[in-house]
């Protein structure tokens, strides 16, 4: 059995990430829509990313989300629809989400997620375990997208939680590091099968 990230007697909380922790992204499915309805390529990357983390940190609405990515875009897509669309690139990774209802019987468990609100609302109407959390902390909602620093920070201060005895899971590097400079014990989420196998790592006998 793999050693566990610390001591189960350690743990204060285990803190996940949602996008390829919890559910695996399927973007491909999206952008083969807008470029039916565009009858072209998919909005250039500097515009997509730009506009899409202003979305994610909660600086756009849903509706100027929607009506930006179609004006650039050049076409026509009802609001309904695009929603649809928007919202079908999630399956749940069924390993993730046990090693989930098996913890939070034991520790707090906690959601730390860089996405907007419609995913998150799609994302939470789907999927009876999103209720399971001990809190949330969504870029959407407190304004912050990992990998600031900052966005970690407030969630310790809001919990009033200690760094050390916090476990985080996240499948980029990128957050990995930020959370691990603010002393966050760290797993990165290498395969589907990461989560679970760090739980079952962790918990006792």
């Amino acid at each position: 059995m793999t050693a566990p990230p610390l001591p189960f007697e350690q743990l204060d909380a285990l803190l996940v990430d949602l996008g390829n922790v919890l559910v695996s992204l399927h973007v491909g499915r999206f952008l083969r829509r807008l470029r039916a309805i565009a009858g072209r390529e998919s909005p250039d990357r500097p515009f997509a990313e730009g506009t899409y983390h202003r979305f994610a940190r909660g600086e756009l609405t849903p509706q100027a989300f929607h009506a930006a990515l179609v004006e650039h875009a050049g076409c026509r897509w009802p609001y309904e629809d695009f929603v649809a669309a928007w919202c079908d690139v999630f399956e749940e990774i069924a390993p993730s989400v046990q090693a989930v209802r098996r913890m939070r019987d034991l520790r707090p468990v906690f959601l730390l997620s860089n996405t907007d609100a419609l995913h998150w609302e799609s994302i939470r109407r789907r999927w009876d375990w999103t209720s399971l959390f001990s809190g949330l902390h969504l870029s959407f909602e407190v304004g912050i997208e990992k990998p600031d620093p900052r966005f970690f920070l407030t969630f310790l201060e809001r919990h009033a939680l200690r760094p050390a005895r916090c476990l985080y899971v996240d499948d980029l590097e990128e957050n990995v590091a930020a959370a691990r400079s603010e002393g966050l014990v760290v797993v990165r989420q290498a395969d589907a099968g990461t989560l679970a196998r760090t739980v079952d790592a962790l918990l006792p006998g």
